[in-house]
């Protein structure tokens, strides 16, 4: 595939060469956990941020919003009802309330007692495990998210990781208005509409209209034809979220420079299976 020489260079370097798979080529993709191993684990949790890295994820995708008193913290939902004992907006709550909160009980009782995790620990640990992020922004409005992705990338900055982490979101102005306050970010927009079937110039100009060189689809609108199309115009797609040994089998076959998933043992899998 021919990819821009930055995102080429990025991914040489986190975990090898991307090439065509069909044409018979070595070929490994960026596997990357979304929400942690959320298959086994309470998504956007330490436990299944853990538990990602340890199985060989190459990145962790998080969602990162803001709690009252303007703390970063990691959760998908805009409440807290799903995923942790507490009730209502996330945005209505201190972050000392939000972290007193369960955010494992849910998933199961062995996972009682995990907290909401802050995007703090969450670098702290990137660090530790040598692990690359995908950091999502949220937002309840368009002022947040935009808010949100900025600050992402001067902290991306500040830590001196604009060379390995993503930020990413729904909202292609967020980015766009990320990428101009921080030269050197990497984005990684999710393509619109987010379902249905997509053409490759479509996602080839919403990516270069911000300055992305990557986009994140669902892997089951995906085709060869558009896969093949969009990365040799050097835009990479990121596959998601993949999960059955079937989905992922699919995409990968399709030569996705990322796979990304709930299960990371089954990406690891299918990826070992392909380049034994």
């Amino acid at each position: 595939m021919t990819l821009s020489l930055a995102v080429r260079a990025w991914h040489v370097t986190r975990q090898g060469t991307n090439v065509n798979a069909e044409a018979g080529m070595t070929y490994r993709p960026l596997i990357i956990a979304h929400r942690g191993h959320s298959l086994l684990a309470p998504e956007q949790t330490m436990a299944a941020y853990r538990t990602a890295a340890e199985l060989g994820a190459d990145m962790i995708e998080v969602d990162v919003r803001r709690s009252r008193d303007g703390v970063f913290l990691l959760m998908h939902d805009e409440a807290l009802d799903r995923t942790t004992s507490g009730t209502g907006p996330v945005a209505d709550l201190t972050w000392a309330e939000l972290s007193a909160l369960d955010a494992g009980g849910w998933f199961g009782p062995e996972f009682a007692g995990e907290r909401v995790p802050c995007l703090d620990e969450l670098f702290d640990f990137a660090e530790e495990a040598d692990v690359s992020l995908c950091l999502e922004a949220k937002g309840e409005t368009p002022r947040e998210q935009r808010f949100v992705a900025s600050a992402i990338a001067r902290e991306l900055a500040r830590r001196g990781r604009l060379d390995r982490d993503v930020v990413a979101s729904f909202d292609h102005e967020a980015l766009a208005e990320a990428g101009r306050v921080t030269p050197g970010l990497k984005l990684a927009p999710d393509r619109l509409p987010e379902r249905g079937p997509s053409q490759a110039e479509t996602l080839i100009t919403q990516a270069r209209r911000i300055g992305a060189e990557i986009i994140q689809h669902h892997h089951a609108d995906l085709t060869p034809d558009v896969v093949r199309a969009t990365q040799e115009a050097g835009v990479a797609i990121w596959a998601w979220p993949a999960t059955s040994a079937e989905s992922i089998e699919r995409v990968h076959a399709m030569g996705v420079v990322g796979l990304m998933g709930d299960d990371v043992a089954a990406i690891v899998k299918v990826v070992d299976r392909s380049l034994a």
